[in-house]
């Protein structure tokens, strides 16, 4: 056995590293069941229908300077009385879901998005993720096709 581990003493020390590392990484891009059911809920009480985890999760600054686009999808994407305008400087989750019952859902092109600062959703939107697409309030079902 003494020989075994020096002789491969690198190559588990590699391995190891390389475990914790997946480990770290996993840990830091996941999301728990419990917030993501939340998320879930929330987009559904709307009646969106969504894939069952997110497509994507991202960590962003809202910016201190919002001009423009910022304040137009912060005016857009605001969730009970709240915007992404209060939260300027701070760094907020973006989950974002493939959303079903849309028009464009077949093609994977919508999504359904909730920023979170620590355990607050803040802001929510449906987008169309295509070029030249558009973002809409997560509140406006008259994008929403008939159940499928």
């Amino acid at each position: 056995m003494k020989k075994f581990l020096k002789k491969y003493k690198y190559k588990l020390i590699f391995i190891a590293a390389a475990a914790a590392l997946i480990a770290v990484i996993f840990a830091l891009f996941s999301v728990d069941g419990a917030e993501n059911r939340r998320n879930i809920e929330f987009i559904e009480s709307f009646g969106w229908r969504v894939d069952g985890a997110p497509a994507d999760i991202s960590h962003m600054t809202v910016p201190e300077d919002m001009g423009g686009v910022y304040l137009i999808h912060s005016e857009i994407s605001a969730v009970g009385g709240s915007s992404l305008t209060d939260y300027r400087g701070k760094t907020v989750t973006r989950y974002s879901y493939k959303v079903t019952n849309h028009s464009g859902s077949e093609k994977g092109r919508i999504r359904a998005d909730v920023f979170v600062y620590r355990s607050d959703i803040i802001a929510a939107d449906i987008s169309d993720i295509s070029p030249g697409g558009s973002t809409a309030p997560i509140s406006d079902v008259s994008l929403m096709t008939a159940a499928q």
